[in-house]
Protein backbone atom coordinates (compact mmCIF):
# COMPACT_ATOMS: atom_id res chain seq x y z
CA UNK A 1 0.00 0.00 0.00
CA UNK A 2 1.12 3.35 -1.24
CA UNK A 3 1.34 6.49 1.18
CA UNK A 4 0.55 10.12 0.07
CA UNK A 5 2.94 12.67 0.58
CA UNK A 6 0.32 15.24 1.85
CA UNK A 7 -3.98 15.45 2.10
CA UNK A 8 -4.57 18.31 -0.89
CA UNK A 9 -2.16 20.90 -2.37
CA UNK A 10 -3.43 24.62 -3.10
CA UNK A 11 -2.68 26.08 -6.65
CA UNK A 12 -2.80 29.42 -7.85
CA UNK A 13 -5.82 30.03 -10.30
CA UNK A 14 -6.88 33.55 -11.53
CA UNK A 15 -9.28 34.73 -9.26
CA UNK A 16 -10.08 31.30 -7.65
CA UNK A 17 -8.54 28.95 -5.39
CA UNK A 18 -7.45 25.81 -7.08
CA UNK A 19 -6.63 22.95 -5.48
CA UNK A 20 -5.43 19.27 -5.92
CA UNK A 21 -6.93 16.58 -3.95
CA UNK A 22 -5.04 13.12 -2.98
CA UNK A 23 -6.32 9.87 -1.10
CA UNK A 24 -4.99 6.31 -0.81
CA UNK A 25 -8.23 5.51 -0.91
CA UNK A 26 -11.80 6.66 -2.40
CA UNK A 27 -12.82 7.49 1.04
CA UNK A 28 -9.57 9.13 1.71
CA UNK A 29 -10.24 11.43 -1.50
CA UNK A 30 -13.42 12.97 -0.28
CA UNK A 31 -12.46 12.95 3.53
CA UNK A 32 -9.21 15.29 2.06
CA UNK A 33 -11.62 17.43 -0.15
CA UNK A 34 -13.38 18.22 2.75
CA UNK A 35 -10.49 18.93 4.68
CA UNK A 36 -9.63 21.17 2.40
CA UNK A 37 -12.74 22.84 1.59
CA UNK A 38 -12.44 24.03 5.46
CA UNK A 39 -8.84 25.16 5.24
CA UNK A 40 -10.02 27.28 2.36
CA UNK A 41 -12.84 29.02 4.17
CA UNK A 42 -10.20 29.70 7.06
CA UNK A 43 -8.99 29.60 10.45
CA UNK A 44 -12.89 28.60 11.96
CA UNK A 45 -13.60 28.49 15.92
CA UNK A 46 -15.92 25.76 16.88
CA UNK A 47 -18.39 25.97 19.56
CA UNK A 48 -19.88 23.38 22.18
CA UNK A 49 -22.79 23.13 20.22
CA UNK A 50 -22.30 19.40 17.86
CA UNK A 51 -24.41 18.63 15.09
CA UNK A 52 -25.48 14.97 13.51
CA UNK A 53 -26.90 14.26 10.37
CA UNK A 54 -26.48 11.74 7.56
CA UNK A 55 -26.16 12.95 4.21
CA UNK A 56 -27.48 10.85 0.65
CA UNK A 57 -26.00 12.06 -2.35
CA UNK A 58 -26.65 10.17 -6.06
CA UNK A 59 -24.92 11.47 -9.22
CA UNK A 60 -24.56 9.88 -12.81
CA UNK A 61 -20.20 10.44 -11.79
CA UNK A 62 -17.61 11.10 -9.40
CA UNK A 63 -16.85 14.44 -10.61
CA UNK A 64 -20.95 15.40 -10.17
CA UNK A 65 -20.53 13.61 -6.70
CA UNK A 66 -17.26 15.24 -5.67
CA UNK A 67 -18.73 18.18 -6.70
CA UNK A 68 -22.01 17.55 -4.84
CA UNK A 69 -20.17 16.37 -1.66
CA UNK A 70 -18.29 19.67 -1.12
CA UNK A 71 -21.18 22.00 -2.34
CA UNK A 72 -23.35 20.37 0.50
CA UNK A 73 -20.20 21.21 2.58
CA UNK A 74 -20.63 24.89 1.97
CA UNK A 75 -23.75 25.20 2.19
CA UNK A 76 -23.81 23.98 5.48
CA UNK A 77 -20.67 26.29 6.69
CA UNK A 78 -22.70 28.91 4.76
CA UNK A 79 -26.03 28.24 6.07
CA UNK A 80 -26.21 26.65 8.98
CA UNK A 81 -23.06 27.39 10.69
CA UNK A 82 -22.02 23.93 10.72
CA UNK A 83 -18.26 22.61 10.23
CA UNK A 84 -18.63 18.91 9.73
CA UNK A 85 -15.12 17.54 10.24
CA UNK A 86 -16.39 13.71 11.72
CA UNK A 87 -16.99 11.74 8.83
CA UNK A 88 -17.79 8.01 8.38
CA UNK A 89 -18.70 6.95 4.71
CA UNK A 90 -21.14 4.00 5.12
CA UNK A 91 -21.11 4.25 1.15
CA UNK A 92 -19.10 5.65 -1.83
CA UNK A 93 -19.75 4.42 -5.52
CA UNK A 94 -18.93 6.43 -8.41
CA UNK A 95 -22.41 7.64 -8.25
CA UNK A 96 -23.39 7.33 -4.40
CA UNK A 97 -22.25 8.68 -1.14
CA UNK A 98 -23.95 7.86 2.02
CA UNK A 99 -22.49 9.58 4.76
CA UNK A 100 -22.76 10.15 8.63
CA UNK A 101 -21.54 13.33 9.35
CA UNK A 102 -21.00 15.33 12.60
CA UNK A 103 -19.37 18.57 13.72
CA UNK A 104 -19.99 21.73 15.38
CA UNK A 105 -21.29 25.06 15.17
CA UNK A 106 -18.89 27.96 14.02
CA UNK A 107 -18.19 31.09 15.74
CA UNK A 108 -17.28 33.32 13.00
CA UNK A 109 -16.78 35.88 15.36
CA UNK A 110 -14.23 34.67 16.69
CA UNK A 111 -12.91 33.10 13.57
CA UNK A 112 -10.82 34.46 10.83
CA UNK A 113 -12.14 33.61 7.19
CA UNK A 114 -10.37 33.80 4.07
CA UNK A 115 -12.20 35.46 1.01
CA UNK A 116 -15.62 34.10 0.93
CA UNK A 117 -15.87 30.92 -1.05
CA UNK A 118 -18.92 31.57 -3.19
CA UNK A 119 -19.52 28.13 -4.98
CA UNK A 120 -17.51 24.86 -6.10
CA UNK A 121 -17.09 24.63 -9.94
CA UNK A 122 -17.19 22.26 -12.48
CA UNK A 123 -14.00 24.18 -13.94
CA UNK A 124 -10.79 21.74 -14.49
CA UNK A 125 -13.25 19.59 -12.01
CA UNK A 126 -11.59 16.02 -12.23
CA UNK A 127 -11.60 12.83 -10.15
CA UNK A 128 -8.67 10.14 -11.11
CA UNK A 129 -7.07 6.69 -10.11
CA UNK A 130 -3.83 6.51 -10.15
CA UNK A 131 -1.54 3.67 -11.39
CA UNK A 132 -0.89 3.02 -7.69
CA UNK A 133 -4.62 2.97 -7.10
CA UNK A 134 -4.78 6.05 -5.14
CA UNK A 135 -6.96 8.74 -6.15
CA UNK A 136 -6.51 12.32 -7.10
CA UNK A 137 -8.66 15.28 -7.47
CA UNK A 138 -8.52 18.67 -9.01
CA UNK A 139 -11.26 21.24 -7.92
CA UNK A 140 -11.84 25.14 -8.60
CA UNK A 141 -13.23 27.18 -6.11
CA UNK A 142 -15.10 30.16 -7.11
CA UNK A 143 -14.01 33.26 -4.37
Amino acid sequence: MSTMPEAYEFFDHTADIGVHIYGVTLEDLFRNAALALSQAIGELQKTEIRKQRTLELQTGSLEDLLHDWLAELLYEVEVHHILYNDIEFTKLTSGCLVAKLGGTSIDFSRSNANEEIKAVTYHQLRVEPQPDGSWRATVILDV
